[in-house]
C-alpha cells in the first residue's frame, strides 16, 4: 500500500524526506551497522559521520571496498568506526593485516547467501548509504555506471539513505531505482571518482603480446582489474581483433576506447548481443560522458554478473585475470602471500569457471614472472604454509608471463611443471627444475 501511494505521488515523498547531511549522519548511534555501497561513498556524509565519531562506539562500516578510506583505516578509529571489507587494497591492507579492520570472505557462491537475512545469525544493516542521480519525471533515480553491491545493500538494510548527485551518468540495465525504494535523501555534489594516470611497462607490453595470440575474432572477453590484466587493453592486446564481445565484472583501462574504435562491439555475443555488459565502468570524465545515455552499455549487479552459469552461456568466453603466484602443479594464488592478505578474489573464480564451461571458452591467467625487484619468482615450486588458493589445479588452463604461454590443459604433472618453468624468469629456472625433480 505504501509503495503504491508513493508511486502515485513520488514528489511528495522525495520533498518530505529530503534532509541535510548533518541530519543523516546524526541518525547513527553507537552499535549501528552501516552498509556503504562500493564506489557510491558519499564524501559529505562520510565527513559528517567522522566529525562526530568521538560520540560513537562500535559502529560497523561494511563495504566490499571503500575506495576512499576517509582516514578511517587507522587503529585509533576502530573503537568508534570499524571497517569491514571484502577486497583488500592499498588503502586498507595495513588495517586488515593489523586486525583493526575486519575482512569478510565473499565469493561468487556467497553473493546471495551472505546477504540472506533468513540465515541463522544474519541481521539487517541499520542503514545503506549510496548515491543516485536526481529523479526523472517518473520518479526514478539512476545509480550511474557503478552498480556493484548497491541492490544487495539496499535489500539488506532497514533504511536506505541516498545522496542526490547530478554528476552521475544515466545508464541502462538494472540501474534505475524509484524514489519509493529510498527512505531519505540529501544533497551530494562530488563528481564520480577519476582514475589516475596509467603507464604501460615493457613487461606488460610483453604479456599483452602473448595474450594477443590467444584471442580470436568474435571472442567474448572479460578482463580483470589486477595490476597486469587491467593494463592489457592499453598495451594493445586486443587492437588487431575484430568484433569482440564484452561481459565482465568491470570495464577497466582502455576498454571504452576499444568500444569507440569498434574493436569491442558484442555483435556476436551470445547472451547480450550488441551490448557491453558489466557491473562497473568509467574512470575519466570523458568515459563517463561516453557511457551516459549510451544504450550500448548495460549494468547489472553481482546476482547477474558473477553467476558462472550465465557467464558460460557466452560462447567463446575468455576470462583474463591476474595472479600473485602459480605453483608447479597449477594452483593459482590470487589473494595472499602466505597467510598475509594482499587482495581479494572478487569475481575471478566465477569468470574462470564460466569460461571453462563455455563452448569454445578459455581461462587465461597473467602475472609477472617475478616480484618487482626480480628477487622472488612468482612461478613457485610449492605455495608456502598458510597460502590461500583461489583457482584449484584441476581448473588451471593457460598461464602467461612476459616470457611466454603455458597451456596446462590435458598435461601430466611433469608436463605442467615443465611448461611453467619455461615461462618463469631465466634466473629462477634452475632452482625450479631442481625442485620439480624431487616433487614430481
Amino acid at each position: 500500500m505504501r509503495e503504491r501511494q508513493l508511486n502515485a505521488n513520488w514528489r511528495s515523498h522525495f520533498d518530505k524526506n529530503f534532509i541535510t547531511v548533518e541530519q543523516a549522519a546524526g541518525m547513527v548511534s553507537s552499535g549501528d551497522r552501516i552498509y556503504l555501497v562500493t564506489q557510491h561513498e558519499p564524501p559529505s556524509l562520510m565527513a559528517s559521520l567522522i566529525g562526530r565519531a568521538t560520540e560513537l562506539r562500535d559502529v560497523e562500516l561494511r563495504s566490499l571496498r571503500v575506495m576512499n578510506n576517509f582516514g578511517i583505516f587507522e587503529p585509533e578509529w576502530a573503537p568508534m568506526i570499524r571497517g569491514n571489507v571484502t577486497m583488500v587494497g592499498a588503502e586498507n591492507r595495513h588495517a586488515v593485516e593489523g586486525g583493526w579492520t575486519d575482512f569478510t570472505v565473499i565469493g561468487f557462491g556467497d553473493v546471495n547467501r551472505a546477504f540472506d537475512q533468513r540465515r541463522p545469525g544474519s541481521a539487517a544493516y541499520d542503514y545503506c548509504w549510496l548515491t543516485v542521480s536526481p529523479p526523472n519525471e517518473q520518479g526514478f533515480c539512476c545509480a550511474g555506471s557503478h552498480l556493484w553491491d548497491l541492490r544487495m545493500g539496499m535489500r539488506s538494510s532497514k533504511l536506505n539513505i541516498a545522496g542526490i548527485n547530478r554528476h552521475l551518468p544515466r545508464t541502462f540495465g538494472d540501474t534505475w531505482i524509484h524514489v519509493s525504494e529510498i527512505d531519505y535523501f540529501f544533497a551530494e555534489d562530488e563528481p564520480p571518482p577519476v582514475r589516475g594516470p596509467l603507464t604501460v611497462s615493457p613487461l606488460v607490453k610483453a604479456v599483452a603480446g602473448h595474450v594477443s595470440t590467444l584471442i580470436r575474432d568474435r571472442d567474448t572477453i572479460q578482463v580483470g582489474m589486477g595490476s597486469t590484466s587491467n593494463m592489457l587493453a592499453l598495451a594493445g592486446a586486443f587492437d588487431d581483433k575484430e568484433d569482440l564481445g564484452y561481459f565482465a565484472e568491470m570495464a577497466g583501462a582502455g576498454i571504452i576506447d576499444l568500444v569507440k574504435k569498434g574493436v569491442i562491439n558484442s555483435k556476436y555475443a551470445t547472451l547480450h548481443p550488441n551490448k557491453i555488459v558489466t557491473v562497473g565502468a568509467g574512470g575519466s570524465p570523458e568515459e563517463y560522458t561516453y557511457i551516459s545515455d549510451n544504450p550500448m552499455f548495460e549494468f547489472y549487479d553481482f546476482d547477474h554478473m558473477l553467476n558462472p552459469a550465465l557467464i558460460s552461456r557466452n560462447d567463446n568466453m575468455v576470462s583474463i585475470n591476474n595472479a600473485l603466484s602459480v605453483d608447479l602443479r597449477g594452483q593459482i594464488n590470487v589473494v595472499s602471500m602466505g597467510p598475509k592478505l594482499f587482495g581479494g578474489s572478487g569475481g575471478q573464480l566465477a569468470y574462470h569457471l564460466g569460461a571453462c564451461m563455455s563452448k569454445g571458452g578459455r581461462a587465461i591467467t597473467v602475472l609477472p614472472s617475478t616480484t618487482s625487484d626480480g628477487s622472488i619468482s612468482r612461478i613457485v615450486s610449492e605455495h608456502p604454509q598458510g597460502q590461500m588458493v583461489t583457482v584449484p589445479w584441476d581448473l588451471a588452463d593457460t598461464i602467461v608471463t612476459e616470457f611466454g604461454v603455458a597451456d596446462l590443459v590435458g598435461k601430466t604433472m611433469r608436463e605442467r611443471a615443465s611448461a611453467l618453468i619455461e615461462i618463469a624468469h631465466p634466473d629462477h629456472r634452475p632452482e625450479l627444475r631442481k625442485a620439480a625433480s624431487t616433487l614430481l
